[in-house]
């Protein structure tokens, strides 16, 4: 009889869990496999804004604390701005899960000079920031969540990998890989991922992976996360089908 087979998703818990829904819904044996924990941090505002730009749920929470939630709310997918709604969002704009796409939307919808709030895990201003930058000119990126570093891998997927029941695995983030990775490092779990295929969302994550030596790597047609799970799918059934 053969194995039961499994695809992993490694994102923190919460989303994760959202990204096996799916996976579960077309027929995917999926599980939970978080890279990294999230802590949500307090912000205290002390500026106006004429925009919120989200490209993470895990910010979402910012809308709690503003003064004026008929603001547009420029979220990046569905996910983050069923959030955003949640929290008391009026006035949002759902993007197609392409942080430079929504970045270069936000022109249609705001003036120049106007100021732009980005909730975030980190100060970086990459081509995004700069995106808005030459759009807006006034735009604040301010850490309000942080990642942290779990113990150790979760107990099912140490035990599917040990039974090499893991057939594919989604990275969403070349930091998400990277942590992941640790994990498995740390329980001394690299030896069975030798014949698993990997999907990753950017050529970061696959280069990063053909450098530890890594086959089986497919990159996203789009770097978006249902671009991600819908070619972790059609990789893990024509899997089972050749089983």
């Amino acid at each position: 009889m053969n194995k039961k087979m499994y695809l992993l998703t490694t994102r923190p818990i919460d989303d994760a869990l959202k990204d096996c829904k799916i996976l579960r819904k077309k027929g995917v044996n999926a599980i939970a496999s978080p890279s990294m924990g999230i802590i949500k941090n307090k912000l205290t505002l002390k500026s106006r804004y004429d925009g919120v730009f989200l490209t993470s749920r895990n910010a979402a929470h910012i809308i709690k604390i503003l003064d004026n939630k008929e603001i547009p709310v420029f979220c990046v997918g569905s996910s983050t701005a069923k959030l955003a709604r949640f929290y008391g969002a009026k006035n949002v704009i759902v993007g197609n899960s392409d942080a430079l796409f929504l970045a270069n939307k936000i022109k249609d919808y705001l003036p120049k000079n106007s100021n732009i709030i980005w909730p975030s895990n980190n100060e970086l201003k990459d081509n995004v920031y700069k995106s808005i930058q030459a759009d807006i000119i006034n735009i604040d990126k301010k850490i309000i969540y942080s990642n942290y570093s779990l113990e150790r891998i979760d107990q099912d997927s140490h035990s599917l990998i040990t039974k090499k029941q893991v057939s594919v695995i989604l990275f969403f983030s070349l930091k998400s890989a990277e942590m992941w990775i640790e994990l498995i490092n740390k329980s001394n779990l690299f030896k069975f991922l030798e014949n698993v295929y990997f999907v990753g969302i950017n050529d970061l994550i696959i280069k990063y992976l053909n450098d530890l030596r890594l086959s089986n790597l497919f990159l996203s047609r789009r770097k978006r996360r249902a671009s991600v799970i819908s070619k972790g799918i059609k990789i893990f059934n024509e899997l089972e089908k050749s089983l």
